[in-house]
């Protein structure tokens, strides 16, 4: 077995960081075709509206539907000449916007345990309501909100600018993300306040030299006093490589795992037609009228399954920026991977899969580079020349336990 050390810095690979998500209205070109995300209301998907997505997979073969870090659906592989008549699709089943603008604004994590009509619903509702109107402020492509009013916040590890965090029976926290506190206002005024928040950051990232995520605003200071009130609420925690949403699933809506974040365009056809879908930013979906959910073996199910222990982006030839294929050696490597551990492979130092510190493995030109622990674009620990080394070191070098 060759183990290489590495001696660079950093990561050597030339990667072009997109400055936009894709979306419905403006898909992204990737290796294989363009990737159209669907950014769905809520992250609720009635059945008829899941079921409308395998019908239009199945019409324009599609196959394969992923889930996204923010609670997004996305298609790999769409061509131009289909994406006319898979707007129209989108259009009838209630997932489209009025226009690209429209749907840039629109980008809301909401906690997918929400009942109908309680915080987090009406809070949600109120703020995309607003975000649909012509005089929203104009945001960086990636800017996004957090509508976390549970009992305790879960969307820490996910991506977002702005989080709406619970605070006590009537008011809640609005705060920038990276701050340690932020603004106490009453549960009706959340949306307007989350929006005061974002039209502050819009004013500051006019040029292009301006931090375009609120967590570098927040770190470069200038933060205005009325968002530093009151502290962040406690967390409990939920990411990858920690599953404990599961466990409180269990006595509301069965939850279903999507290996590495994927689900064939008939195993996705299947889970359809079970039940009304929640999203989830763990690359997992709850039904709702579930409380255990079906064995599939395209489908996770159990806790312990080792697929959960890893990340994974979609590598070559599905991304012209990977300089291998990830799916197939992140699959291998899962059982070796110990319980407690987990294991990020990236295609290239963008890290999409997974964008915090993790063990990783990231592809190079002659081979993988080794991070014993950080992102996709840390200095590697070591180097190795081919796949079959890599499975008998994984399981000698990945902890039980880590931070993330």
């Amino acid at each position: 077995m060759m183990i290489e050390v590495a001696s660079s810095a950093a990561a050597e690979t030339s990667v072009s960081r997109r400055g936009w998500c894709p979306g419905a209205w403006r898909p992204m070109p990737s290796g294989d075709g363009w990737v159209l995300r669907i950014r769905v209301p809520l992250g609720r998907l009635s059945r008829e509206q899941a079921e409308g997505l395998a019908a239009l997979m199945r019409a324009h073969g599609l196959g394969v539907i992923e889930l996204t870090q923010r609670a997004h659906l996305q298609w790999r592989g769409v061509q131009p000449a289909q994406h006319d008549t898979l707007l129209r699709g989108l259009s009838e089943l209630g997932l489209l916007d009025d226009n690209a603008e429209q749907e840039a604004r629109r980008n809301v994590l909401v906690q997918p345990w929400w009942r109908p009509g309680d915080a987090t619903h009406s809070v949600a509702r109120s703020l995309l309501d607003r975000l649909r109107q012509p005089g929203a402020p104009t945001l960086p492509p990636k800017f996004g909100f957090a509508v976390d009013l549970g009992e305790a916040p879960c969307l820490r590890a996910a991506s977002a600018d702005v989080r709406i965090e619970p605070l006590d029976d009537e008011r809640v926290v609005v705060r920038a993300d990276g701050a340690l506190r932020g603004a106490a206002v009453p549960l009706a005024q959340a949306a307007d306040e989350a929006l005061a928040l974002a039209a502050w950051f819009a004013e500051t990232a006019q040029s292009p030299q301006a931090p375009q995520r609120m967590a570098a605003k927040v770190a470069a200071g200038g933060l205005p006093p009325r968002w530093q009130h009151v502290p962040a609420p406690e967390s409990v925690g939920v990411r990858w490589g920690s599953h404990p949403w599961m466990r409180q699933t269990h006595e509301t809506m069965a939850w279903v795992g999507a290996p590495l974040g994927r689900l064939s365009a008939a195993a996705w056809a299947r889970l359809a037609r079970l039940a009304p879908l929640r999203l989830t930013p763990w690359r997992a979906v709850l039904l709702e009228t579930h409380r255990c959910a079906p064995a599939d073996e395209d489908w996770i199910t159990d806790p312990a399954d080792p697929r959960l222990r890893v990340a994974a982006c979609v590598g070559a030839p599905g991304c012209a920026q990977a300089l291998r294929p990830t799916l197939p050696l992140a699959l291998s490597l899962a059982p070796h991977v110990p319980s407690g551990g987990r294991l990020h492979v990236s295609g290239c130092a963008k890290g999409c899969a997974h964008p915090r510190p993790a063990p990783a493995l990231r592809a190079s030109a002659d081979g993988w580079d080794w991070i014993a622990y950080g992102r996709a674009d840390a200095m590697a620990d070591a180097h190795f020349r081919h796949d079959h080394e890599l499975i008998k070191a994984v399981r000698h070098m990945i902890p039980c336990s880590l931070p993330i």
